[in-house]
């Protein structure tokens, strides 16, 4: 693997960055001759699992794009012995998220139960 450039892209949406890994895949056929090398790249909000280094040994597996870009989710780091995996969302936000729309929901339906029962809120 060379290459590597590690970066972070501004979201406009909730203000949220997303970590992109760049890389190249140095490639060797079964005869042991080089192939072209294949441009890598892993988006994610954030990575689990371990790092990455140029000139690491790793293997991806993943979706090659018409442009040739491979885009993978997860690298395995032969060198270390590590998986990297990319998430993209993570469980403790969504949970706030979700509380707070059950208690938005609440709110709601306490205050359609008040208007359509026509009991006025002061005595």
């Amino acid at each position: 693997m060379t290459g590597f450039m590690p970066r972070t892209e501004s979201g406009v949406f909730r203000k949220r960055q997303t970590l992109v890994w760049d890389f190249r895949l140095e490639r060797h056929g079964d005869d042991g001759r080089p192939l072209p090398r294949a441009a890598v790249q892993m988006r994610a909000k954030f990575y689990r699992g371990g790092a990455i280094n140029n000139g690491d040994v790793v293997q991806v597996s993943g979706r090659r794009r018409r442009n040739g870009l491979i885009v993978v989710d997860s690298v395995r780091n032969l060198t270390s012995g590590t998986v990297i995996r990319a998430h993209n969302w993570n469980v403790s936000v969504f949970l706030v998220y979700a509380l707070m729309l059950l208690v938005l929901a609440a709110v709601i339906g306490v205050a359609q139960s008040f208007i359509l029962s026509g009991s006025p809120l002061e005595p």
